[in-house]
């Protein structure tokens, strides 16, 4: 176009430069013509076109006007003063027009007028970027710069000082300099008037244009890690752009038309699940980001076309070295063209690197948003299918995954495009040859596809393993103490073992197929280039000579042809997992949601619920159904209970008002706002007070009377912080009792209107249960007296202070009334209460008081006397007749009766175990301050500082095999000499070429001969690539087995004080995310590193070799390229950790959600979770998005350094061209490498960070794999029949939790004969759980021993040991697998004795009601049978190993009364011979033992009879029995 501008305005005299200024030695002049043309027109056209990008950026601003005293109103000046200037000089071209000067020249007025319609339209847009607060344009500061330099060669012009007319020449350099003025200013940043700039706000925004470039922003951050090791409170905040809750509502508007289409699909035809139909997630990442994208795809064609400039130029650096008659400035401007052009696509490449990152972080933050919102909806149908660690592994994995696309994706186009040119530029070079090179390069293509399509395959395989696996380790990890009180750990860990080998099994394979990827393209091109020139030369062995310019240039577009074909085959693998990702994530976003409450309305009506005719069912189908014919109508205010037998339905019932069931017919109404409190008490790692406040405000009265109510004020005294004590994980550090009345507590003070209560009062003690009924639920006194309360329960004693009772027996509503009324219908409520008060008798003495609760037993009786004497008179003999036969038992233990009306986990549960975490309490009150210190109990996660230990890389090579490792590293040397040496011959070739075709002597045979010797030379490359690549993979396959094994026996073997401190998201971190590391990503990173080093090492020794003067600038680049990569690696590294370790909190907190999904929904406050899930992953982007950043800092610079070498090697071949040794085909050999450096520095440094980073695993792992093991060593073997009598000598024993905690037991003595059951009591934290803790040898012994049967446990292999025990715990835990694996996980026992302990357990019927008997699956945790039912499968476990010595700790909770007394017998007549030690929560559990151990504060206070202890008035025993109405 300009050139036809130039013909237009001068005419016939339109050359660009003066005429002969090819052969001058000077450098030439521009033309007057080309000076007011082309010159004055290129800044013009640049700012028009790109003026549309700063119009949009006006438009989006929402920023203050700049400051008045910014540069801008000095650029707005100069611009004034320039268009002045401008103007005088258009008035000066008309007055010499129109007076006919012989001066005036119609080119000067375009130039002018040209000029003039480029600075109005500046100056218009720079008063417009003060006004809309643009602190910085990138388009106007180009717009300055293209000013000044198509300005310079007038400049030079009017300095010369010939044939010059002064007044313009004066204007034009006034002229000049305010726009070297415009420039200088475009460098620094404005700042707006409300530009107050916080501390922690990232500079980005605020830097000016050329910062922005160079990321120049950056730096001061990099300084600072390389002065300290950087902090969390020394990065910035992350960018209000990139912040969760500015992202997400764009994206989730076009995600939510996606799902909506799935789910009418489906619900017009639910044939339709076919995984194509899902609802789509890159279309509406597509659709919320084009923008981005497009920025995107327009700086990688920019940079595409740029990279053919080099060819070109080096075509003519060889011609200029060839044709020693051109002049020098022809040389010199080669080699600065060849910088120049670098140096505009490093910057440009930059750019495009930061966008996408950035859009891959803007990815990551939305999807990680939308999954957890998906997963706090998912119906329970859906939740089924989705273990905890599939969920978790969408958002470690998957989303990671897309992420890292991003960086891709541009290259699915790219690619082929720069293919095809080298392919086009390369055809007018070499003609027809290069099909057979194109040829090889189209047969690799289905090679490779077929290999990534097995890839794929192994990838899916994989992750289904990965799942498997990590599914396990969750559920191991949950149940940790468990498994080592039944000594199952090597059990669980051979399972875990079996899932991993097949794992690695599928990694095999998977290094396989890299290898043979590798070895494709490390051949690719060497052959395409043997090929080619083989054909070339033997096409017309006459004409077709390898000249040095034709061998140099072909290398060099060859070189741009290997970079996306060996991209290609790593963007095919990456799309291969993004791929099966997408696949996931599809699904997972069609999967069913919770259908919302079918009528949730306010007011206006009495009933506060109320169901019609109900049907409800777990899964989407009718014979899943678990509650039918439901109805009932529930008046505000009222107190209604719910009792039925274990798995009649009382749980499901309260899931059903809260929507959690599929309603199958019928209509359910709740009106108002509504409270849940679970069975299993859902606790947070928050501080105790957050856990009852559950996002509410702070009312310093409420907040203590619903405390006082809920009977915490003890408990909190007893914590070292009071409330603000952190509570770990799951609520480690509180009791049973301790977590319910929490859980309590919270829907107390959300003083909603409907109080839906699952069961509370089964974990606390009778006098806490009456307590808090009186005090929380009672109509009378209650603090909830006015709402309406829906109460399932098994405690008899609270029915007849409810205003309705609710009958459950199998899945439906048997009776419903009042008490009274119920009592008198003489049905199976009747039945229900008759059964229970002869199981009772049975095993209570002969007494009909009943203990604490004798008042109530004794209405009970007297209104089922008035109902129905003759039950009454039945009920009575049978009581007397079982009181005889335990008479005649037990002659002298004191006959006391109890109702046996609800099981107690007490707060002594735990408490003692409390203690031990949390430092023990003390009486005297201390001061706040040191207080406060302890309200920790989670430990920060330790994030090492400084560099990555020499020690950890060794430790790698050696799980590797050293061996293996130095073999690697010898053929990758002896590869990278092949190729060196191959292309050295090929620079002799070449010359010699030119010579012998000069000489006229050419010989076929020698031809052949160096075609022949030049192949050999890159095959032998290649092969050895390859090699490399298979040995290294093996070698890393091996290195995965042993560190995943080492980690996970450590981890079987730490002692449970570890878990108590470190949260399970942090363990599943190191088993999941650093596990992958150490699988995927590191062997990829040491074999990329080690390649590209090598080849920066063959850069610089070829480089030296052709022109060894450049060695003096390698050697100051090699300085300045150290410290910049100091600076970066101390900084990246530090980030990276941080990174590391502000995701595990995402984790933690989700898992977190998934387990408290129910009560999170139930209480409303959804949002609110999604909130702080989107703020836990804000807090991560703000490491992440620094160190994205370092990198493009860091490449930058180093880019800098390997355009100067680029330079240097130009520059020493034009200056010592005339040198002796230097030959063309020298020159083309290095400046073709030096070409390449700026890309291989770059990975040279990207890979040694990466390794860095990705050591970080190693790290991380090898970290859990040394922490300290229980069991102090001991490994001597008792007899195999020990212990056989059970006789238990406890001498003189003290304990303590962790070393630096106060002892819990203290010279505690004791012996308990053979066969004798022995209850222990004692009042909160005395020390119960401590002793049988002790026993198990869960913590050590810091004193004295226990003896069992004469041999010291202390010195005890601690398997045997365990093995030898038998305990009843507390909490029921259960393991996804079999029900037959969670009875026996050995398999030492047959299905006889399986089938005679469930008999025992009353679980018989149960285990034959189901469809596979034994091989029932038991989901994640146990979630699908009842807390009951769970309990009783402990005990079988129990009953199964009868061992001589069985410690129950009160196991009764969630079971119904009559089952409990089943318990109570089953243990009585099994266990006669053993010796028994219960620790009673409650006292009549254990009145009809034969001594009772008391503890207070860790010492023993009493050990006697029953019977005894009762007769001392002062003892502490009889106050207990006292204060709990035992007496």
């Amino acid at each position: 176009m300009l050139p036809l501008v130039r013909e237009l305005v001068c005419g016939s005299d339109n050359e660009l430069f003066e005429g002969g200024w090819r052969n001058s030695t000077n450098i030439p002049q521009v033309s007057n013509c080309g000076q007011h043309t082309d010159f004055s027109s290129i800044p013009t056209i640049f700012i028009a076109i790109f003026s549309t990008i700063v119009f949009y950026q006006l438009y989006e601003s929402r920023n203050a006007h700049l400051r008045s005293y910014s540069p801008i109103s000095l650029r707005i000046i100069f611009c004034c003063l320039l268009l002045i200037d401008l103007t005088a000089t258009v008035i000066y071209d008309f007055s010499l027009r129109f007076t006919n000067s012989s001066i005036y020249d119609p080119i000067h007025l375009y130039g002018d007028i040209v000029q003039y319609a480029g600075f109005s339209l500046v100056l218009v847009l720079t008063i417009a970027c003060r006004n809309r607060g643009i602190t910085t344009s990138g388009v106007i500061t180009l717009y300055w710069l293209l000013v000044v330099v198509c300005g310079v060669p007038e400049l030079r012009y009017y300095l010369s000082g010939y044939n010059v007319d002064p007044y313009r020449a004066a204007l034009y350099i006034v002229s000049f300099i305010f726009s070297s003025l415009e420039l200088f200013l475009c460098c620094f940043a404005d700042t707006t008037s409300n530009g107050y700039i916080g501390k922690n706000s990232c500079p980005e925004y605020t830097a000016s244009f050329l910062n922005q470039l160079t990321f120049e922003w950056f730096s001061g951050l990099a300084y600072l890690g390389n002065k300290k090791s950087l902090e969390k409170e020394d990065l910035w905040d992350l960018n209000e752009r990139d912040k969760a809750k500015n992202l997400i509502p764009s994206f989730m508007q076009n995600l939510k038309p996606e799902v909506e289409r799935h789910r009418k699909m489906i619900k017009k035809n639910p044939e339709a699940i076919d995984p194509k139909f899902h609802p789509s997630i890159l279309f509406p990442i597509f659709k919320t980001y084009k923008f981005t994208l497009l920025a995107g795809g327009c700086y990688k064609l920019m940079f595409d076309l740029l990279q053919f400039v080099a060819p070109e130029l080096l075509r003519q650096l060889i011609s200029f070295i060839e044709d020693k008659n051109q002049p020098m400035w022809i040389g010199v401007s080669i080699a600065l063209l060849m910088f120049l052009s670098s140096l505009i696509q490093s910057m440009i490449l930059h750019q495009y690197f930061h966008e996408m990152f950035r859009l891959g972080m803007n990815i990551r933050s939305v999807l990680t948003s939308a999954v957890y919102s998906k997963t706090l909806n998912l119906s329970n149908e859906a939740r089924k299918g989705k273990t905890t660690g599939a969920i978790v592994n969408l958002m470690s994995v998957d989303i990671q995954r897309i992420q890292d696309m991003t960086t891709f994706i541009m290259l699915f186009w790219s690619a082929p495009l720069q293919i095809l040119l080298s392919l086009y530029f390369l055809w007018k070079l070499l003609g027809a040859s290069v099909l057979a090179g194109f040829i090889i390069l189209i047969l690799l293509i289905p090679f490779n596809s077929w290999i990534s399509v097995k890839m794929r395959n192994c990838q899916m395989e994989q992750m289904k393993y990965k799942d498997e696996r990590i599914k396990m380790m969750s559920e191991t990890l949950n149940g940790m103490k468990v498994l080592k009180l039944y000594s199952w750990e090597k059990s669980m860990e051979k399972m875990i073992l079996d899932v991993r080998e097949k794992e690695i099994r599928v990694l095999k394979k998977l290094s396989y197929l890299n290898a043979a990827t590798t070895l494709s393209w490390a051949c690719a091109p060497f052959l395409v280039a043997v090929l080619t020139f083989g054909l070339y030369v033997l096409w017309d062995p006459e004409n077709n000579i390898l000249t040095p310019q034709i061998t140099f240039v072909a290398l060099a577009l060859f070189n741009i042809l290997r970079f996306p074909l060996a991209v290609f085959a790593m963007v095919f693998s990456q799309a291969v997992q993004c791929a099966a990702s997408n696949t996931r994530l599809r699904e997972f976003f069609a999967a069913e949601e919770m259908a919302p409450q079918s009528s949730i309305a306010y007011g206006g009506t009495e009933s506060a619920v109320k169901i019609d005719d109900g049907a409800f069912a777990w899964g989407p189908k009718e014979e899943d159904k678990s509650l039918h014919n439901i109805s009932f109508d529930i008046k505000r205010g009222q107190l209604v209970a719910v009792i039925g037998r274990v798995g009649s339905g009382k749980s499901s019932l309260l899931h059903a008002l809260l929507g959690e069931m599929n309603k199958l017919s019928g209509s359910v109404q709740v009106n108002g706002s509504v409270a849940y409190v679970p069975q299993q008490a859902w606790i947070q790692n928050l501080s105790l007070r957050n856990n009852i406040l559950f996002n509410k405000t702070y009312d310093e009265k409420l907040y203590r009377k619903v405390i006082e109510s809920c009977a915490l004020v003890q408990d909190l005294e007893s914590l070292p912080a009071e409330d603000r004590t952190e509570i770990g994980e799951k609520g480690i550090n509180l009791s049973g009792g301790q977590k319910q009345r929490v859980s309590l507590a919270r829907a107390v003070y959300q003083n909603s209107e409907i109080v839906l209560l699952d069961d509370p009062l089964s974990a606390v003690d009778s006098h806490v249960g009456k307590h808090i009924f009186e005090n929380v639920i009672s109509s009378a006194t209650g603090c909830l007296a006015t709402k309406t309360r829906i109460l399932v329960t098994h405690g008899l004693t609270y029915l007849k202070h409810c205003d309705k009772v609710i009958v459950l027996k199998d899945g439906t509503i048997s009776e419903m009334g009042t008490y009274q009324e119920l009592m008198n219908s003489n049905g199976a409520f009747a039945e229900f209460l008759e059964e229970f008060l002869l199981e009772e008798s049975k095993h209570r003495g002969r007494s009909i008081s009943f203990g604490e609760d004798s008042k109530e037993v004794d209405e009970i009786l007297h209104d089922l006397d008035q109902v129905s004497p003759s039950i009454r008179q039945r009920i009575q003999s049978q009581m007397s007749q079982e009181i005889d036969r335990v008479d005649e038992k037990n002659a002298e233990i004191v006959s006391n009766g109890h109702q046996r009306n609800e099981s107690a986990h007490s707060p002594a549960g735990k408490s003692d175990e409390k203690e031990a975490l949390l430092g023990p309490k003390t009486k005297e009150k201390t001061p706040e301050p040191p207080k406060q210190a302890k309200t920790q109990l989670i430990e920060r996660e330790a994030v090492e500082t400084g560099k990555v230990k020499f020690e950890i890389y060794m430790s790698y090579f050696r799980a590797i095999g050293m061996l293996i490792a130095l073999v690697f590293f010898l053929v990758y040397v002896a590869s990278s000499v092949l190729g060196v040496f191959s292309n050295l011959y090929l620079a002799r070739w070449s010359d010699d070429a030119k010579r012998i075709a000069l000489a006229g002597n050419v010989s076929a045979r020698e031809t052949y001969v160096r075609l022949g010797v030049y192949a050999m030379l890159g095959m032998g490359q290649a092969i050895s690539v390859c090699m490399a690549s298979v040995i290294m993979a093996l070698g890393m396959v091996r290195a995965s087995r042993l560190l995943h094994g080492g980690l996970l026996h450590n981890m079987m073997r730490s002692p449970m004080a570890f878990f108590d401190v470190t949260p399970l998201g942090r363990i599943l971190n190191r088993f999941g995310k650093d596990i992958e590391a150490v699988d995927q990503t590191l062997p990829h990173s040491i074999r990329a590193m080690v390649m590209t080093i090598f080849n920066v090492i063959s850069t610089v020794v070829v480089i030296i070799w052709a022109t060894p003067w450049a060695g003096i600038a390698f050697f100051v680049l090699g300085l300045i390229y150290f410290v910049v990569l100091r600076f970066y690696v101390s900084t990246s590294r530090q980030l990276k950790r941080l990174e590391s370790a502000s995701r595990s909190p995402i984790y933690s907190h989700f898992q977190e959600s998934i387990q408290g999904a129910s009560s999170i929904r139930a209480y409303g406050v959804v949002d609110k979770f999604v909130k702080e899930s989107q703020h836990k992953v804000d807090e991560n982007l703000a490491t992440y998005y620094p160190s994205i950043v370092a990198n493009r800092w860091l490449a930058v610079r180093l880019e800098m350094v390997g355009n100067l070498i680029v330079l240097s090697a130009a520059g020493a071949a034009v200056y010592f061209r005339d040198s002796p040794g230097l030959s063309a085909g020298l020159v083309g050999l290095s400046v073709s490498y030096a070409l390449n450096i700026t890309q291989t520095l770059n990975w040279a440094v990207r890979m040694t960070s990466e390794l860095e980073t990705n050591i970080v695993a190693v790290e991380r792992i090898k970290e859990y794999t040394i922490t300290p093991t229980e069991g102090n060593n001991s490994l001597e073997l008792a007899a195999p029949t020990w212990p056989e009598k059970g006789d238990i000598l406890i001498k003189n024993f003290s304990v303590r939790y962790r070393p630096g905690l106060e002892l819990v037991l203290h010279e505690v003595s004791a012996h308990v004969a053979p066969s004798e059951k022995v209850g222990i009591v004692g009042r909160t934290g005395a020390g119960k759980s401590s002793l049988t803790l002790a026993l198990f040898r869960i913590i050590e012994a810091d004193g004295g021993c226990i003896e069992i049967d004469g041999v010291n446990i202390a010195d005890l292999q601690l398997e045997q040991l365990r093995s030898r025990l038998t305990i009843v715990p507390q909490d029921p835990v259960l393991f996804s697998g079999t029900l037959r694996m969670n009875l026996d996980p050995f398999d030492a026992f047959n299905d006889d004795q399986i089938w005679e302990a469930l008999r025992n357990a009353h679980l018989e019927s149960f285990v034959n009601s189901l469809q596979h008997g034994l091989s029932h699956k038991i989901s994640e945790g146990g979630e699908n049978l009842s807390v009951g039912q769970r309990q009783l499968i402990c005990l079988a476990r129990a009953l199964l190993r009868k061992t001589k010595v069985l410690v129950l700790d009160e196991a009764a909770a969630a079971v119904d009364v009559e089952t409990d007394s089943l318990l109570q017998k089953t243990i009585r007549e099994q266990f006669k011979e053993c010796t028994v030690l219960t620790i009673a929560h409650r006292l009549n559990t254990v009145m009809d033992s034969d001594r009772l151990l008391v503890l207070d504060k860790g010492r023993v206070a009493e050990f006697d009879t029953p019977k005894r202890l009762l007769a001392n008035p002062d003892g502490i025993f009889y106050s207990m029995a006292k204060d709990a109405n035992v007496l």
